[in-house]
């Protein structure tokens, strides 16, 4: 049809997957969208996320709690760390040619043999052991070395940002040597484990004092945003199959009830309120106007993943509870309540960070929001104390329900007291930003209308 544009070079562009220069993308670019490579590589974290929220009920319910808590946060820091270097990369040179998604897929691989090591982490952790194996981190540098080369390849290809891709490759390198001797070398325990906490605070100090060194890669404000939305959502997902998990057990035992369906309804409505409550942070909004501020949000999700997926390890402890008993109640609220409370302090928290703004009048409804969590946690602590729950005692499913059904209660009040008032809050808090720094001057920080450093992992 005559006047009609000629898309043959694009589709050849979107199909033909050779070589690409990786001269670096637009940051400027609106309306970025992830593609198709990167929702793939997304999905391989539903398994090591599954695994360690699973892991993480198993050793609960044999009362391994601080041990599992570290060989949990061990796992959750070292699977979300690498995502988050990834998909910063990825929006700064991602160009979806051969050698890159070659190198992707090497990564998932990885991702999948980290899974494997992370039963021999929290086996190793109850004993009193180390978390660190071989295994784990052996998927976590086949995670790490493809991102190696495809640094040096952007150093190679885009000169004006060299220097600040070299920084990675040497910072990745140096972290990936440390963790290989962190497993092999035999050293006590306590030794070890700080070792660990030393190279982990390498890999996230490193590169913010790089940046600042040496400049920034051209990455996306609202295509990170995105990104990081997206894992929000798969990590979302775990709640929702430990649920399906839970009541499977539930219904197998005694059969449909109305405690049955108010769990069911509960594990759901827990899944869809933190959902909810994320999305009620205007990050892309703010960040696409103050990419500066991505530093402190980005690792807040660090934090929010796990807490997430730990609100579906509590779930899944209640599966083993009534499926095998040897869980008190007060166990399993501590194990719902605890984890969803730090969802919504983080998101509360990610919310003032990236307004600048800390509006008091959400403490009210921050309280409230927390009161049935610990309603829930006194109904535990108080019913058959010191006992573990039995579905076949008279009132214990009942008991199990009502502590359910006021975790799910504390994710809905902040979900409808946002709804109610809160959203205003958050308009008023960005007029109020954009009055104090219009968009691209300088003194709040560095922005990618201002061509200085933007802290970049």
């Amino acid at each position: 049809m005559s006047g009609e544009p000629d898309t043959t070079e694009e589709l050849r562009h979107e199909l033909r997957h050779r070589i690409r220069p990786m001269r670096g993308r637009d940051p400027r670019e609106r309306g970025r969208t992830t593609t198709p490579l990167e929702l793939l590589y997304d999905l391989t974290y539903v398994v090591a996320f599954a695994t360690a929220s699973d892991l993480l009920a198993q050793q609960l319910s044999h009362g391994d709690i601080w041990p599992a808590l570290g060989a949990y946060i061990f796992a959750v820091w070292a699977v979300s760390w690498a995502w988050l270097n990834f998909t910063w990369f990825a929006s700064a040179y991602g160009n979806d040619d051969l050698l890159f998604r070659i190198a992707t897929i090497v990564q998932m691989i990885g991702v999948i043999v980290l899974a494997y090591g992370l039963p021999v982490s929290f086996e190793r952790a109850s004993h009193g052991e180390s978390p660190n194996n071989l295994l784990m981190v052996s998927g976590y540098i086949i995670m790490r070395v493809p991102q190696i080369l495809l640094w040096l390849r952007a150093a190679r290809e885009d000169p004006s940002h060299r220097k600040n891709a070299m920084s990675y490759v040497l910072i990745i390198s140096v972290a990936q040597v440390a963790w290989l001797l962190t497993a092999i070398v035999p050293l006590p325990v306590g030794v070890t484990v700080t070792a660990l906490i030393v190279v982990a605070l390498f890999e996230m100090i490193a590169p913010v004092v790089a940046t600042r060194s040496y400049g920034f890669s051209p990455w996306n404000a609202g295509h990170l945003a995105e990104r990081f939305a997206l894992l929000t959502l798969i990590t979302l997902g775990e709640v929702i199959a430990a649920t399906t998990a839970a009541v499977g057990t539930l219904t197998q035992a005694v059969g449909w009830s109305p405690e049955a369906v108010l769990i069911a309804s509960s594990g759901l409505v827990m899944a869809a309120a933190v959902w909810w409550t994320y999305f009620l942070v205007p990050s892309r909004w703010v960040l696409e106007r103050r990419p500066e501020r991505a530093f402190p949000w980005r690792y807040a999700h660090l934090a929010l993943f796990g807490s997430i997926t730990a609100i579906g390890a509590g779930l899944h402890l209640t599966t083993i509870a009534m499926e095998h008993g040897g869980v008190s109640l007060l166990g399993i609220a501590l194990a719902l309540a605890v984890p969803l409370a730090i969802t919504i302090v983080l998101v509360f928290l990610t919310w003032s960070v990236l307004l600048h703004s800390f509006d008091s009048t959400h403490l009210p409804l921050l309280l409230l929001t927390l009161a049935p969590l610990v309603g829930a946690v006194v109904v535990g602590a108080t019913t058959y104390p010191g006992q573990a729950i039995d579905l076949d005692q008279r009132g214990s499913l009942t008991s199990l329900s009502v502590v359910i059904g006021l975790v799910a209660a504390g994710a809905v009040i902040e979900v409808v007291g946002h709804e109610l008032v809160g959203f205003g809050h958050t308009v008023r808090a960005w007029k109020a930003d954009a009055a104090a720094r219009p968009a691209g001057s300088v003194g709040a920080g560095p922005s990618v209308a201002d061509g200085d450093g933007i802290s970049g992992p």
